[in-house]
């Protein structure tokens, strides 16, 4: 059966059954209605979030597993929210996808969907659903942070260390394996199914100055924190926590890592069981906002060369 013969109907009800035990609670009214209903705890702010994952862009129909997509859609939403110093809490998802579609794909993207509401502690309040040539996701996420206490990228400055999490260049290396069929790389998995950092972004809201999460990749993501605070940074190559296996151009350049870039004083070596290295430091910037690379005894401009859409 495919998603044509099987009807929206059919899918709404699917989904609302699925996804029914993920309600109550701060959830009054969840999937069912023309809006969902949810309760905010006294003192908190919300973070809204939302991304697009779009077929022959962020994944390959025939190569990448339907539950990873689900997963991975409402994963880079977590991350986002992470990035802010807050707590995911509930989402919606919408996905466009041709009529012909074997219903069976549709129901293990659900099951990806499902597994991350199980591991980030999310739940799906609702979405939409449409026909189209190609499979759309789209997810909008909101979270909660203490009022006034959000961290964004604009707070670093001269002085600050640069810390990153976990470690860099697993995901492009998953992507190139994935491509040359080499599917037992521990690197796939990481591609296929990412771990945010929210936990350790909630962490350390009291103590950071800035934030953002790799989802572009070192050398992009890097100097948007550095843009928005209008400083430049250090870098030094030897102390970069890379992934086995990766070489220069994933370590630097490798996007959907889901790892957060942090600028704070000072921060422990671990927190919420996470693995954090201190990779370099803010400095004052001349006439623009640049990020160096110290490779040894050699220093240069580490100019932006991971993802950017609309790039040719």
């Amino acid at each position: 059966m495919n998603l044509r013969g099987a009807g929206e109907g059919t899918l709404i009800r699917k989904i609302r059954e699925k996804f029914a035990r993920f309600e109550g609670g701060s959830v009054p009214i969840g999937i069912g209605d023309d809006a969902a209903v949810f309760d905010f705890p006294p003192g908190h702010s919300a973070v809204f979030c939302s991304d697009l994952v779009a077929e022959n862009t962020h994944f390959i129909r025939n190569l990448h597993p339907p539950d990873s997509i689900g997963y991975k859609a409402v994963a880079v939403n977590v991350s986002d929210v992470g990035a802010m110093g807050g707590v995911p809490m509930h989402f919606l998802i919408s996905l466009a996808a041709p009529g012909n579609l074997d219903f069976a794909w549709v129901e293990n993207f659900y099951d990806g969907v499902e597994r991350a509401c199980g591991d980030f502690n999310v739940s799906l309040l609702g979405g939409d659903s449409s026909s189209a040539d190609l499979i759309f996701v789209d997810v909008s996420m909101v979270g909660r942070v203490s009022s006034g206490r959000a961290i964004r990228r604009s707070g670093a400055r001269p002085g600050d260390g640069i810390y990153v999490t976990g470690v860099l260049g697993s995901s492009a290396l998953g992507l190139e394996l994935l491509k040359a069929g080499q599917l037992s790389n521990p690197a796939v998995k990481r591609h296929f199914y990412p771990e945010p950092r929210h936990r350790v972004g909630a962490a350390v809201a009291g103590h950071a100055s800035a934030m953002i999460d790799v989802s572009d990749g070192l050398s992009t993501d890097l100097p948007h924190l550095l843009e928005e605070s209008k400083v430049s940074a250090r870098i030094y190559k030897d102390r970069l926590p890379a992934a086995p296996g990766v070489q220069d151009h994933h370590l630097l350049h490798g996007g959907e890592e889901y790892e957060l870039l942090i600028t704070a004083p000072d921060l422990p070596k671990t927190v919420e069981g996470v693995p954090l290295t201190r990779i370099g430091e803010i400095i004052e910037s001349g006439l623009e906002n640049q990020l160096f690379l110290i490779d040894g005894a050699s220093e240069s401009v580490l100019s932006p060369s991971g993802w950017q859409h609309f790039r040719a």
